[in-house]
């Protein structure tokens, strides 16, 4: 006999536009796209082809559109709150809502004379922003955000040397590379059901990180990694974890003697494969960090 352990089922990828429109202050433009998974009574519908509990997928699509016209939420955190509160307290055969939500990076256009537009907005980059919020129906809120996509690059101040050599080793050291990342850091927050301003903290972290790869002596991507991490969170008490990925987006000297040009470290071919890909976990827990933990 067979046995259901677990089951969740849901709607992914509910893309959503928000434009609130003020005479004041201006619009705010937002694009977000957006995942419910939930789990609950369900069993039956899987073993015994019993419909009469599940609420339909496209119910729950409905439902985004519907709570974004209701909800006064500026941050995606708070606007998973907001869906989870709903879906619980308005479906009892569900026991926990799990909501990922994404959102795209759009500002205002400031024109050429300096001046904010109102109404016109710009898509700055590929970064998004990312938040997991998580309830169970007698629990609190667990809110793992954070940000991918985010492209840095260091042309000095970084090097890769004194690292382990075995018969097939062919790296040679530098003490003088390009140092290029596509960082996607992720974030615990301590108490998911405290009131703040998770936009703003956010963007702290982000500011953080920035701050910390441009100064930083790298001698390695791990190097620079931890201590990103661990200036987070002595500076951001509102977390309690922080998971960085930092791929090594290299790019490769060319060789210009061939053409009779000495190359001054100055030109270099880009590649995206195959590349470096490290992973950290850090807390403030007396434990190590763990490497290639999961949130």
């Amino acid at each position: 006999m067979a046995n259901i352990v677990e089951n969740r089922y849901g709607k992914e990828g509910v893309r959503l536009v928000r434009v609130r429109r003020s005479p004041y202050n201006g619009n705010t433009f937002n694009e977000w796209t957006v995942r419910i998974l939930i789990e609950g009574d369900f069993v039956s519908s899987y073993t015994e082809a019993d419909n009469s509990k599940v609420l339909t997928t496209d119910t729950m699509k409905n439902t985004v559109y519907y709570m974004a016209q209701r909800t006064s939420a500026k941050s995606i955190e708070d606007f998973g709150k907001e869906l989870a509160n709903y879906l619980l307290e308005h479906h009892s055969q569900i026991s926990a809502a799990n909501i990922d939500i994404e959102s795209k990076a759009w500002s205002h256009i400031v024109t050429s004379n300096k001046v904010r537009h109102p109404t016109s907005f710009v898509q700055t980059s590929n970064e998004v922003q990312l938040t997991t919020v998580k309830r169970s129906r007698h629990g609190s809120f667990s809110i793992v955000s954070g940000l991918r996509g985010l492209k840095v690059m260091k042309t000095a101040n970084s090097s890769f040397a004194n690292f382990y050599r075995d018969s097939l080793t062919t790296l040679p050291e530098s003490t003088d590379r390009l140092f290029g990342t596509a960082i996607v850091a992720l974030w615990t927050y301590e108490d998911g059901s405290a009131i703040m301003d998770f936009d703003k903290t956010r963007q702290q972290i982000r500011s953080l990180m920035i701050d910390l790869f441009a100064e930083h002596e790298s001698e390695s991507v791990q190097h620079t990694m931890y201590d990103m991490g661990k200036l987070v969170l002595n500076n951001v008490k509102s977390i309690s974890k922080i998971h960085l990925t930092l791929p090594n987006l290299h790019c490769l000297p060319v060789d210009l003697t061939r053409f009779g040009e000495e190359n001054k470290n100055e030109i270099f071919m880009p590649i995206d494969d195959p590349h470096g890909y490290i992973q950290c976990t850090l807390t403030r827990s007396s434990s190590k960090a763990s490497i290639l933990s999961k949130l």
